[in-house]
């Protein structure tokens, strides 16, 4: 693979008139521009950012070949041509258009789809795409160029929220994501580790398995008891019979239910089960305990 081009370098290659640069608004990362194009026939080297053309004005055949054959297709206002990055293309159209160019890194793009997905993104490719019908990437563009055009106050908010709102978008329709392998190694994300208190507190009275829990994070059981590990500082065992123990001082608190029924309310197997986990934790037994509150 050769040297990939830059967004500054684009223009000598497809060269148009310049109407509009988001560099001075919006984040650097999602850099938006809107050209004015006479009919051309053009050869685009690699480039380092994923490519997004949203047609605004005009209407033309479109002849492109990425890899492969030339596709063609018809394109004009409201249409949306995708180019994933490192990848060098021939276009040829025949007449006028104006079109609004989204140029996202890939940085951006993995750490979005990380976010989107819950999961660690290794890789990510946008499908070849020269007709795409999406009005939701219209009004994006419109919005964005707005934004940019008044350049008032909270504009860089705006514009920085449409970005976002883009990139996901284009996530979910239009790209493929491949993730990482979940590592046994360190603590685990926020959101894993809130699906997992959240799955023992709405599961704490029955039994909880090992294997139950590594498949919220999609991880083997050895990794998954590693991670917990560094998160917690204990064992899922360990930890998943503290909240048992801590639920069941809470119906003993405020509930006059028997024991028996107190102790599978609360995950035990049965009151002889709650006495001895209880009084190993406590120092007491859930009678005493009781009778203390």
């Amino acid at each position: 693979m050769g040297r990939l081009i830059t967004v500054e370098e684009l223009p000598q290659y497809a060269g148009g008139e310049l109407k509009l640069d988001s560099a001075a608004t919006g984040m650097p990362e999602f850099r938006l521009r809107v050209f004015r194009y006479a009919p051309s026939e053009i050869l685009v080297p690699g480039a380092e950012n994923f490519l997004i053309v949203n047609y605004r004005e005009g209407a033309t055949s479109m002849n492109r070949r990425v890899s492969g054959p030339w596709k063609q297709d018809h394109v004009g206002r409201g249409v949306t041509t995708l180019l994933t990055r490192a990848e060098p293309s021939n276009w040829i159209w025949r007449h006028d258009i104006e079109v609004s160019h989204f140029y996202i890194s890939p940085a951006l793009m993995m750490k979005t789809a990380s976010e989107a997905f819950d999961r660690d993104a290794e890789r990510v490719e946008l499908h070849d795409l020269v007709r795409a019908e999406d009005p939701a990437l219209a009004w994006i563009s419109d919005q964005m160029v707005q934004e940019v055009t008044a350049g008032g106050p909270g504009g860089r908010l705006c514009y920085d929220a449409l970005a976002l709102q883009a990139n996901v978008h284009i996530l979910r329709k239009y790209a493929s994501v491949q993730f990482k392998l979940p590592c046994s190694q360190g603590r685990f994300r926020p959101a894993h580790a809130r699906l997992i208190e959240e799955y023992i507190e709405q599961n704490i009275f029955r039994n909880i398995t090992l294997e139950e829990l590594a498949s919220i994070c999609n991880c083997t059981s050895v990794q998954f008891a590693r991670k917990f590990q560094a998160h917690y500082g204990t064992r899922p065992h360990a930890y998943v019979l503290k909240r048992k123990v801590e639920r069941a001082c809470q119906h003993l608190r405020k509930d006059r239910l028997p024991l028996k029924e107190i102790a599978l309310l609360s995950g035990f197997a049965d009151q002889s089960h709650l006495n001895r986990v209880f009084r190993r934790h406590m120092n007491i037994t859930p009678a005493e305990y009781r009778r203390q509150q």
